[in-house]
Parts: structure tokens; C-alpha cells; sequence
């Protein structure tokens, strides 16, 4: 009797305490239907003739909120919107597979129905810079130019030493149950309160001003570890299918590869030096690939910079996008 009450007394606060909390952060952008589930749009800036749109494609598991120290610089020269896949940040689950082809015909549908017309640049970070590279390749008429921001390519598996793609894989198997277990704390709130915390408790390296708004979406309800839980199990579907389109041009389009200046994984904890090193070539290689595949594209190194480029050295990739959209056309 006892442990039924305090479970219904947990439960109840913690309703509460997430209802507060997703009041608190509305959505503030458009939610747009997209086939019996919504999308969370957010476009800044006002459309200038002659110059594309900026699309920003979020990395693994992130809402757009992770360009939140691009996004407002670039709409001081151009319209630029970013938003959040099915189930992050404030946009609907969707019941499709959270795969590579899905997430790219999910975006198609999503601009198209919000009247956001092409021309594009699209801007996509890690995982997001394949998805965006798929959407050049299944919609190339709408694309006008490219930043990719630390991209993924869909070889790296393949080409990276083997320990670290045995780590990698490990780590896969094991964000499923972690997602499971903030999944199913988060339910019933426990998380909720969390979010007043400096950084809370989930370490995403999301910009400084926006980082409330994201554990509001995050702790208000499960919605966000599940999302997570898909995308991550359908990350290596993604990267095979991607591989399967073999894309071996962009087109004649202004692009811009940006390279993190540290490496993403040192040695130590069972990596040795040598497969550090190998994996550093590796990763260099693939970005020379990557900004090949226009005759216009270039590659930049982020000095200093992690991973997140967007969030370290948010004035290099402001930069970048700037000339790729100030960019001539023919």
C-alpha cells in the first residue's frame, strides 16, 4: 500500500513537473504536417532576391536548437531554416523507419508543404552532412551549394581501423540501453527536474543560449530518448543505403568541406597510437573526397575545434555559409 502511494505521488509530480516544463518552452517555430505527423520548422531572416535559402541539418539524435550560434548570423544576410527530426526537439514521432531515404523524403515533404521553394544551401553536421548530401543526390535541381560541417561519409565504417569500428559498434549496442533507461526515468518525470541544473544530466554539446530550450524537449516527456533509440539502431541501415546510391558527384556547386581541427578519438582506452593516426588519415582522406565532388568545392580546417564545429568556432561556419550563398551562379 505504501509503495503504491509513493509511486502515485512520484507519478503525479512528475506530470506536473513535466507539463511546466513544456509550457515553459513552446515550440517558436511553425509545425507543419507532413503526412499525419508534424514537423518543427524554425526560419529566421527575410528571403533576398537572388540569394538560396540555408537549410541546417542537425547531427545524430540533435534538434536544430544545435545551431543556435549559426543561425540567428546568418539570417542577418539570407533566410535560414533549421529544424528538428520526427521525435526531437518539438516535432512529432513519426511511425516510419528513422532511415536515411525516410529522413531526406520527411525534409522534401516538410519544405515544400511550409512553402520554403528552392533554390537551397544545404548545411549538414556529422550524420547530417550525409543526409544532406542524399538530398543533393535524389533532389540536385533544388540544390545550389553545400557546407558540411565534421560530415559523416557513408564509408568511414568500412575504412577505419578495425578496433575502433569494433568500439564504434559496441557504443551502438550500448546507447540502446541507455536511451532505454533515461526513456523510461523521463516517463514518469523523474528528469523534469533536472533541467534547471547547469548542463542537466544528458552532456549534449548543445550552444550555451539555447540549452534550456533543449532540456525542456529532452526531460518533458520520453519522446525525445525514443527518437534516439531509432535513429541510432538505424544508423548503420542509413549508412549502407547511402553507400548503395554511390555518389560520386554534386554537381557544379559551390561547396565547402569543414574539418574538425582536433581528432574525434585520441589515443588510449584501448586504442593504440597507430590506430589513432590511421584513423586521423582516414578521416582526412574522406573529407578530400567529400569536397571533390564538385569541381568548386574546398576543404577547411577548424583549428582548435572538436566536432562541433557549429558550437566551438560558430563564426567559421557562419562564414563559410555566407560564401557559399554569396556564391555566382550560372
Amino acid at each position: 500500500m505504501l509503495l503504491a502511494l509513493v509511486a502515485g505521488l512520484i507519478w503525479a509530480l512528475g506530470s506536473r513537473a513535466k507539463a511546466r516544463l513544456a509550457a515553459r518552452y513552446p515550440a517558436p517555430g511553425l509545425m507543419v504536417d507532413v503526412g499525419g505527423y508534424r514537423l518543427h520548422l524554425n526560419c529566421q531572416g527575410t528571403p533576398v532576391a537572388g540569394r538560396p535559402t540555408v537549410v541546417l541539418e542537425a547531427a545524430h539524435s540533435e534538434p536544430g536548437l544545435s545551431w543556435a550560434s549559426v543561425q540567428p548570423e546568418v539570417a542577418k544576410f539570407t533566410r535560414v531554416c533549421s529544424y528538428d527530426r520526427a521525435g526531437l526537439g518539438w516535432s512529432e514521432p513519426s511511425p516510419k523507419p528513422r532511415t536515411a531515404d525516410t529522413i531526406v523524403d520527411e525534409l522534401h515533404t516538410l519544405l515544400a508543404r511550409a512553402g520554403i521553394e528552392p533554390p537551397y544551401v544545404l548545411v549538414g553536421h556529422s550524420i547530417g552532412g550525409m543526409y544532406v548530401r542524399l538530398y543533393a543526390h535524389e533532389h540536385p535541381d533544388e540544390v545550389a551549394g553545400m557546407v558540411l560541417v565534421d560530415a559523416t561519409h557513408e564509408e568511414q565504417s568500412a575504412r577505419m581501423p578495425a578496433a575502433i569500428a569494433k568500439m564504434q559498434a559496441t557504443s551502438t549496442k550500448a546507447a540502446g540501453c541507455v536511451f532505454g533507461f533515461f526513456r523510461a526515468t523521463s516517463s514518469i518525470g523523474l528528469l523534469a527536474p533536472f533541467a534547471k541544473m547547469k548542463g542537466g544530466v544528458w552532456p549534449m554539446p548543445i550552444p550555451r543560449e539555447a540549452r534550456a530550450a533543449y532540456l525542456s524537449t529532452v526531460y518533458s516527456g520520453p519522446q525525445y530518448f525514443k527518437a534516439a533509440t531509432r535513429e541510432t539502431l538505424a544508423m548503420p541501415e542509413s549508412l549502407a543505403l547511402v553507400r548503395a546510391r554511390q555518389i560520386r558527384s554534386l554537381g557544379d556547386i559551390p561547396l565547402t568541406v569543414i574539418s574538425a581541427g582536433k581528432p574525434v578519438i585520441a589515443a588510449g582506452h584501448g586504442i593504440s597510437e597507430a590506430d589513432a593516426e590511421q584513423l586521423k588519415a582516414v578521416a582526412t582522406e574522406l573529407h578530400v573526397e567529400m569536397a571533390a565532388l564538385s569541381p568548386r568545392g574546398k576543404r577547411v580546417i577548424a583549428e582548435g575545434s572538436g566536432h562541433y564545429v557549429q558550437v566551438e568556432r560558430p563564426a567559421l561556419v557562419v562564414d563559410a555559409i555566407r560564401e557559399v550563398v554569396e556564391a555566382p551562379r550560372g
